[in-house]
């Protein structure tokens, strides 16, 4: 049984973990930085303040959830609604970007923050309202439950569509993930390849008509 509700800083930790055991790999926030520290442990600690912040400036915005099994979270999800203000610099800068900056420098930071924007322009291109699915986390011991599916079906989709909305984007950098978010419903509006400094990452952007 799932029990979703509202995230509140009680479930900081748990929210934290899922999201960071959820991404760790994933092309825009593990991959573009392989090869940039010394070792696999200086990374990861990288990436765990990374994720941290971007967790903390993104739910200054926009609404968090949670997905409860057995008394644990599960999965994370946060929805950017039509009403709800971009995330800009200062979000950031407020909730962790510094120590960012200090491990890559001001440069490549902007640099980071310009392909993360990229990422999103073909949805935010879109001019009807629409509800945007920011993240997506599933804890890897309940991935390959159908969680997600579960997240998108029985809480996402019934809770745009009793908002009166009737149009959710996605984007992702996994390949993995292309035909989890076909199978939930979403089409595909382009794919194409973005560069930070030497690498290259893919990125599928979707939507959803409800």
């Amino acid at each position: 049984m799932v029990e979703y509700k509202h995230y509140d800083s009680s479930y900081e930790a748990d929210a934290l973990k899922v999201l960071i055991e959820a991404f760790v790999n994933y092309p825009l926030f593990w991959g573009v930085f392989e090869g940039r520290f010394k070792s696999d442990i200086k990374l990861r600690s990288f990436y765990e303040r990374l994720m941290k912040g971007i967790f903390r400036a993104t739910i200054r915005k926009d609404d968090c959830y949670i997905a409860v099994v057995d008394g644990e979270v599960a999965a994370i999800v946060i929805v950017e609604k039509p009403s709800d203000k971009t995330i800009g610099f200062w979000d950031y800068a407020v909730n962790g970007m510094p120590g960012v900056i200090a491990k890559i420098g001001l440069a490549d930071t902007l640099k980071y923050m310009e392909l993360t924007d990229k990422t999103e322009i073909i949805v935010k291109s879109i001019t009807e309202p629409h509800w945007h699915l920011y993240f997506l986390a599933v804890d890897p011991k309940y991935q390959g439950q159908s969680i997600g599916t579960g997240v998108i079906q029985n809480f996402v989709i019934p809770l745009v569509r009793a908002n009166g909305g009737n149009l959710i984007t996605v984007t992702t950098n996994s390949e993995k993930n292309v035909n989890f978010y076909k199978n939930n419903g979403f089409s595909l509006i382009k794919e194409e390849t973005l560069e930070y400094k030497a690498k290259s990452i893919r990125n599928w952007s979707f939507r959803m008509d409800l």
